[in-house]
This record gives structure tokens, sequence and C-alpha cells, in this order.
């Protein structure tokens, strides 16, 4: 019984219109507040390899999210050999910088034809001490 009457006191006090307002209101502040949309590092994702020649392959990668690392370095590694890293594989190529998700791809000559390869995107911080990774995808070439 009390608390039916704290209730009726209370939207007796506070007009229908305010009430509205104020649930409004923090409605909207719970979903925003609680909303964080960014990751916590760049995401990255390898392409499948496109136009596959005897000497020659596009490359595809995408960065779907940035995160705090801003702005970033971004690119391809390729070998023939699958361990993948900045330090390890023979060809690295640096395609820009980007501050935003993006796509990149590039166009690769001077293969060896009827060879298997290996490749993946990566993104890095200005520095290089911190370096992301895609996924890595193999293609062989035409002969």
């Amino acid at each position: 019984m009390c608390s039916e009457r704290k209730a009726i006191t209370f939207a007796a006090i506070m007009p229908v219109k305010n009430f509205r307002l104020l649930l409004v209101f923090t409605l909207l502040l719970l979903v925003f507040a609680c909303q964080d949309n960014e990751a916590d590092f760049p995401e990255l994702t390898t392409e499948f390899a496109q136009q596959i020649g005897a000497t020659s392959v596009v490359m595809g990668a995408e960065i779907k999210e940035i995160g705090p690392v801003r702005p970033v370095h971004y690119g391809f590694l390729w070998d023939i050999q699958p361990d993948l890293s900045v330090i390890g594989a023979t060809n690295e190529i640096v395609l820009g910088q980007a501050s935003e998700p993006r796509k990149f791809s590039i166009k690769v000559d001077n293969l060896t034809p009827s060879t298997l390869y290996y490749y993946r995107g990566f993104a890095a911080n200005a520095d290089y001490s911190k370096i992301y990774y895609a996924d890595i995808v193999s293609f062989t070439t035409l002969p």
C-alpha cells in the first residue's frame, strides 16, 4: 500500500511531459554512453588473389577498423614461404598511410611461373613497434 502511495505521489509531483522528457534523456544517455564501436587495434582482412598470371598477380586487402593507432602504414608481404612477418618476409611493400578504413591492392610483377606464393596485408604504427597482420592467403602462378 505504501509503495502504491509513493508511485501516486511521484506521478502527481512530476508532470507527465517532464517525466517523458526525463525518460527519453535517460534512454539516450544509456544508448550512447555504453556504445564503444572503435576497435582496440587495426583489424585487417586479406582478399583472394585476382588476375593470376604466369608472372603477375593482383593482391588485395582491407583495413576494416583502424582502432586508436592513427595513422597506420599499410601494405603487403609476400614470399614462397608461409612465415610472413615484417622481419621474415622476402618481399614487403608499403603503400601509404590511412586514418580511416579502406581497401587496398597492388599488381605484383616478376613472379616465377608455376610457383606457390603466400601473401598478407599488414598495418603498423609510425615506428613499426606495433604491427598488425591480416590472414595469409596463397595462390599459384600459371605455367
